[in-house]
C-alpha cells in the first residue's frame, strides 16, 4: 500500500495479471447479460418499468467497472513494464505516471462502490421483485413465481 515501487514491481513481474483482468472483463459482461435476460422477463406494470431503471443502473455500474478493469488489467500493466525498463534517470517520472493510472482506478472504484451508483441498482431490482410478487397476488417471496394450481387463491 506504501510501496509505490513494489506495485510497479508486482504488476510488471505478474505472469497472470491480464489472465487475470481479462477474466473480469467475461465476468462482468456475463452479470450484464444476465441482468439483461431478467429484466426482459419482467416487463409488465411497475415491476416492469422498476427493472428497466434497475438496468439502467447497472449498465451504467458496468462500463464504469469495465473502464475500470480495463485501465487497471491493460494501462497499468504497460506504464509498470515501461517503469521496469526505464533508464533509472526517468524512473521516477515513470512510476509517477504509474501511479498517476492507479490513482484514477482508485477514483472509479470509489465511484462503482459508492451508495449513489451501486444502491439505486439493488433498490431498483428489489423493488421490480416485490412489485412482480404482488402482481402474482403473494408477496412472501421477493422471487417471481408461477402460481401454484394445487393451492387456493
Amino acid at each position: 500500500m506504501n510501496d509505490p515501487e513494489g506495485v510497479a514491481h508486482v504488476i510488471a513481474h505478474s505472469d497472470s495479471w491480464f489472465g487475470i483482468h481479462f477474466g473480469i472483463v467475461i465476468g462482468i459482461s456475463l452479470m450484464l447479460g444476465g441482468l439483461v435476460a431478467l429484466s426482459r422477463s419482467i416487463s409488465d406494470g411497475p415491476a416492469g418499468a422498476l427493472s428497466h431503471l434497475g438496468l439502467f443502473a447497472a449498465t451504467v455500474g458496468v462500463t464504469v467497472g469495465l473502464i475500470l478493469v480495463t485501465l487497471d488489467g491493460v494501462a497499468a500493466r504497460q506504464l509498470a513494464e515501461q517503469w521496469a525498463v526505464a533508464p533509472a534517470d526517468q524512473k521516477p517520472v515513470a512510476l509517477q505516471v504509474m501511479l498517476a493510472n492507479e490513482t484514477v482506478n482508485f477514483a472509479l472504484v470509489s465511484l462503482l462502490t459508492s451508495p449513489s451508483l451501486g444502491s439505486p441498482t439493488s433498490y431498483l431490482d428489489s423493488l421490480s421483485r416485490l412489485a412482480t410478487s404482488i402482481q402474482s397476488g403473494w408477496a412472501g417471496s421477493p422471487w417471481p413465481q408461477a402460481p401454484d394450481q394445487s393451492l387456493p387463491r
